[in-house]
C-alpha cells in the first residue's frame, strides 16, 4: 500500500484514526478561536490640545501568538472623536501595533507629558531605564549591575515620577551578593598586627570566599515569584542617570511606590519567621510607609492588611484599601483616607456585612442601594478624575465586584458619595484601566464578547458625578447567550449556553432540545473569588462545542457581603458542595441541561470540591477534569506557600509571626475534610492536570492520589506540565489541557 493510499484511509502513518486526529484538530482550532482574543492590560487617554472632542489613546494588550507559541505584549495607539449623546466613539486614526515585549513598565512625566520613562528588559541579564522626549530616546541607563529583575506585578511593581519630574522610583530585585572568586596574589603580611576581631562581620566577597550572606535562607514570596530575590525600591536621578537601591526596613518588602513632594509612599509587606505566599492573598500583614528619597527617615503611617496607596491630586492625603488581617485570603475591603497633615485615618467606605436594601449613609458616606462592599485587589494606577471648577473636588474611580458583575464605581471625596457608574445586572462586565482629567479609559466584555475598550466622560454637577460611556469600535457578535441564575441564600450562577445546535456543536449536541444539551459545571477556585459576566475563554470554548456552562458562585464568593465570605469558614467540605449540586440540579430541572450528560471542570479549590464530589456523589458526573486540586489538606499545609489557608478555611487558628505546629489533632481535622480519604469511593472518570512547579498546591499530593486511584481500579488519567505553576498558564499547558479536557469528555459521554 502506498503512503498516500494509507493516509487517505481510516488511519494515518502513525496508526491514528483520521476521525480522532480530525477531532483533536477541531478542539485545538476551537481553543485558538476562543483563547486568541487580546486582553487590555494598560491604557491611557488624553484630550488633544485645543480639540476637546478628540482623544488620543495609547494602550497595551496581551495576546497569544499561536505561530510563535508565545504570549506577546503589544502596544497600540488610536485617535478618537467623541460626540455628546453618542454611545460609540469614532476612530479617526489608528497606528500600527508594535511589539512591546521588552517594555516592563512606562509612565509619562507629571511635569512634561512629552517625557516618558521606560523600564526595559533587553534580556535575562540586561536591564535599562530609558527617558524618551517627544518620541526620541533622550537617555538610556544600564542598570543591569545595580539590581536584579524589575518587579512589574500588581503586588510590588509600580513606576512613579517624583513631583518635580527629576527622579523616578520603581521596584526591582535586590542586588545579588558576591559569589566566591579567586583571590589575587597578595604580599605576605604575616608579621603585621591584626586589626579588629576574627569574628567581625564580613561584607562582600573577599579572601576568595563568597559574601557570607550569599547562601543564607532568604525565601521568595511564593507562587508567581518563584526564585525571585526580595524587592527593593530604586531611585534614579533623571539628569545624571545615577541609580540608588534603597535599603528596605527590617522584615519588610517594599512595593507600589508613589511620590509626595519630598517623600516616597509605599506598601510594605511584613514578614517575621517566614514569607507567606502573597499573590491572590489580601490578608497579609502590611503597612503604608513613607521614607525620604535616600531611604532614610522611614515611618509607618498605618498597619493592618493594607495595600494600593494612591495620593490625592491635592497631595494632602492618600487613600488605600484595607482588609481584615488573617482568616480568608480575600474578603470585603474598606477604603481609608489618610490625612498627611493631621496624621489621621478616616474610613470612607466601610466593610459591608450584607447587601444594602436601599440607599443609605453609613459612616458618613452615602452608599447606593444594593451595595455589597468593595471587592478589588488593587486600585487603578491613575484613579483620579478632575472634574468641575472646584479644585477641592477629588473623585476616585475604580472597579469592584458586585454580585456576579464587575462594575465601575466613583467616590466623591468632598461630598462623601459613592456612585455606581455601570450596570450591575449581569449584562456586561466593566473595568477601569485609568483616568486623566475628566476622561476614563476602561474595558468591557460579556460571556459572548471578548474585551473591547470604552471611553467615558465624567460630568460633575453640584450634587452628583456621572460618567457617559462610549464604546470604541464594533463589538464582536458571539453566538453565546447567558443569564444569571439565583438560588437560595447567596448562591448565584452565570449560565452560558449555545442557543441552538450547529456545525460546531456536532460532536456534543445535535438535538434541538435544550434538555439534551450537555452541561459542564464549573465552580470557581479560591474559595473566595467570583465568576462575573466578563468573557471567560474556557467557558466560551466549551459553549462553542455545544455545552451549557454553569459558572457557580457559591456562598463564600466575593461580591455578596462579608457575612457571605465568613459563612464558608469551617464548612469548606459541606456548604459549597451542597450549593454546587443544587445549582446543577436547578439547571436540570429547568430543562436546560441533560442530567445524564453532566460533566465537571474545577481548579485549585474547585478541584478540591470536584475530588470530594467524585467520592461523595458517584454517578452524578459522567467525567471530572481537575486542575491542581487540593487533595490532602494536611499535606498541603506542610508544603504550600500559603499554609495559613489550610487552617483558616477549616476555622483553625493561625498566626503569621508564630506558625503553629501541624499537630496530630490538626492533621486529623484536615484529613476528615480531604478528598484523599474518599479515594476508594471514586468510580467516575477523572482527569488530573498538574503544574510541576505549583507552589500553591504542590504536586505530590495529586500524584499520590493518582497512584491510589489506579490501584483501586478507578478510570483516572494524569498529566503533568513541566515548568508551569498553579494557573497552568503557559501556552502549551493551556492548549494541551483544553484539548485534553475536550477529548476526555468526548470519550466519557460516548459510553
Amino acid at each position: 500500500m502506498s503512503s498516500s493510499t494509507f493516509a487517505s484511509g481510516s488511519s494515518n502513518s502513525s496508526g491514528n484514526s483520521k476521525a480522532s486526529v480530525d477531532f483533536a484538530r477541531f478542539a485545538r482550532e476551537t481553543f485558538e478561536k476562543t483563547y486568541g482574543a487580546p486582553t487590555y492590560v494598560a491604557a491611557e487617554a488624553r484630550r488633544s490640545q485645543g480639540q476637546d472632542k478628540v482623544i488620543s489613546i495609547e494602550y497595551t494588550t496581551s495576546q497569544r501568538d499561536f505561530a510563535r507559541d508565545s504570549k506577546r505584549k503589544v502596544a497600540g495607539h488610536m485617535v478618537l472623536g467623541i460626540d455628546d449623546g453618542s454611545t460609540t466613539a469614532t476612530v479617526l486614526a489608528k497606528g500600527v501595533p508594535a511589539d512591546a515585549g521588552s517594555v516592563s513598565m512606562s509612565l509619562r512625566s507629571p511635569v512634561d507629558s512629552s517625557v516618558v520613562a521606560v523600564l526595559r528588559t533587553a534580556s535575562k541579564t540586561e536591564r535599562f531605564v530609558e527617558i524618551w522626549h517627544d518620541g526620541a530616546l533622550a537617555k538610556s541607563v544600564d542598570v543591569s549591575s545595580v539590581h536584579g529583575e524589575f518587579y512589574v506585578d500588581s503586588t510590588f511593581g509600580r513606576l512613579a515620577w517624583s513631583v518635580s519630574g527629576k527622579s523616578i522610583v520603581y521596584a526591582a530585585e535586590k542586588p545579588e551578593y558576591d559569589k566566591a572568586r579567586p583571590e589575587p596574589a597578595t604580599p605576605d603580611n604575616s608579621g603585621e598586627e591584626i586589626a579588629g576581631d576574627i569574628t567581625d562581620d564580613i561584607i562582600g566577597g573577599v579572601a576568595g570566599i563568597a559574601d557570607p550572606r550569599c547562601y543564607e535562607v532568604e525565601s521568595d514570596w511564593g507562587e508567581t515569584f518563584d526564585g525571585k530575590r526580595p524587592p527593593a525600591l530604586v531611585v534614579l536621578d533623571v539628569s545624571s542617570g545615577a541609580a540608588r537601591v534603597l535599603p528596605p526596613p527590617d522584615g519588610v518588602s517594599p512595593g507600589q511606590a508613589q511620590c509626595l513632594e519630598e517623600r516616597i509612599v509605599f506598601t510594605g509587606y511584613k514578614y517575621a519567621v517566614r514569607k507567606h505566599g502573597i499573590v491572590y492573598c489580601q490578608n497579609r500583614p502590611t503597612g503604608i510607609y513613607t521614607c525620604d528619597f535616600d531611604g532614610g527617615n522611614i515611618k509607618c503611617l498605618h498597619s493592618g492588611s493594607v495595600r494600593s496607596p494612591r495620593i490625592t491630586p491635592s497631595g494632602k492625603g492618600l487613600v488605600f484599601l484595607s482588609t481584615t488581617p488573617g482568616g480568608p485570603h480575600a474578603s470585603t475591603s474598606e477604603l481609608i483616607y489618610y490625612d498627611l497633615a493631621d496624621e489621621s485615618a478616616t474610613t470612607l467606605v466601610p466593610i459591608i456585612a450584607t447587601p444594602l436594601t436601599k440607599q443609605q449613609t453609613v459612616g458618613g458616606t452615602q452608599l447606593p442601594a444594593g451595595f455589597v462592599g468593595i471587592y478589588a485587589d488593587q486600585l487603578p494606577g491613575e484613579p483620579w478624575l478632575r472634574v468641575g471648577s472646584d479644585p477641592a473636588r477629588e473623585v476616585l474611580v475604580f472597579s469592584s465586584t458586585w454580585r456576579s458583575a464587575s462594575v465601575v464605581l466613583t467616590l466623591d471625596l468632598l461630598r462623601r458619595e459613592l456612585a455606581l457608574q455601570t450596570a450591575a445586572d449581569g449584562t456586561v462586565g466593566s473595568n477601569v484601566l485609568g483616568a486623566n482629567g475628566d476622561i476614563v479609559i476602561g474595558k468591557c466584555s460579556t460571556p459572548a464578547q471578548p474585551e473591547m475598550l470604552v471611553v467615558g466622560e465624567a460630568v460633575c454637577k453640584a450634587d452628583s458625578v456621572s460618567i457617559q460611556w462610549q464604546s470604541i469600535g464594533k463589538p464582536s457578535k458571539g453566538s453565546a447567550q447567558w443569564q444569571v441564575l439565583r438560588g437560595e441564600g447567596q448562591l448565584e450562577s452565570v449560565f452560558v449556553y449555545p442557543p441552538a445546535p450547529g456545525h460546531d456543536t456536532r460532536f456534543f449536541w445535535t438535538d434541538d432540545s435544550a434538555a439534551a444539551r450537555p452541561l459542564a459545571v464549573v465552580p470557581h477556585g479560591g474559595p473566595h473569588s467570583t465568576y462575573t459576566t466578563e468573557y471567560n475563554a474556557l467557558a466560551a470554548g466549551l459553549v462553542q462545542l455545544g455545552f451549557g456552562v454553569l459558572l457557580v458562585n457559591f456562598t463564600g464568593s466575593l461580591g455578596f457581603g462579608q457575612d457571605a465570605v465568613l459563612a464558608q469558614i469551617g464548612k469548606m467540605d459541606t456548604l459549597s458542595i451542597d450549593e454546587i449540586q443544587a445549582a446543577a440540579s436547578d439547571v436540570h430541572a429547568r430543562g436546560e441541561g441533560d442530567r445524564k450528560r453532566t460533566v465537571y471542570v474545577g481548579g485549585s479549590y474547585s478541584g478540591y470540591t470536584g475530588a470530594l464530589l467524585a467520592g461523595m456523589a458517584p454517578g452524578f458526573y459522567r467525567a471530572l477534569a481537575l486542575r491542581n486540586p487540593v487533595i490532602s489538606i494536611g499535606e498541603n499545609a506542610a508544603m504550600s506557600d500559603i499554609p495559613d489557608w489550610n487552617y483558616a478555611e477549616l476555622g483553625l487558628e493561625y498566626a503569621f509571626d508564630a506558625p503553629p505546629e501541624l499537630t496530630p489533632a490538626a492533621f486529623a481535622a484536615m484529613w476528615r475534610a480531604s478528598p484523599a480519604r474518599l479515594v476508594d469511593k471514586v468510580s467516575d472518570p477523572l482527569l488530573l492536570l498538574v503544574g510541576a512547579n505549583d507552589r500553591r498546591v504542590p504536586p505530590p499530593q495529586t500524584l499520590s492520589y493518582f497512584a491510589r486511584l489506579k490501584a483501586s481500579g478507578a478510570p483516572a488519567q494524569c498529566k503533568v506540565y513541566p515548568s508551569v505553576g498553579h494557573p497552568l498558564d503557559s501556552m502549551e499547558a493551556e492548549r494541551d489541557s483544553f484539548v485534553s479536557i475536550v477529548r476526555f469528555f468526548a470519550a466519557a459521554l460516548k459510553k
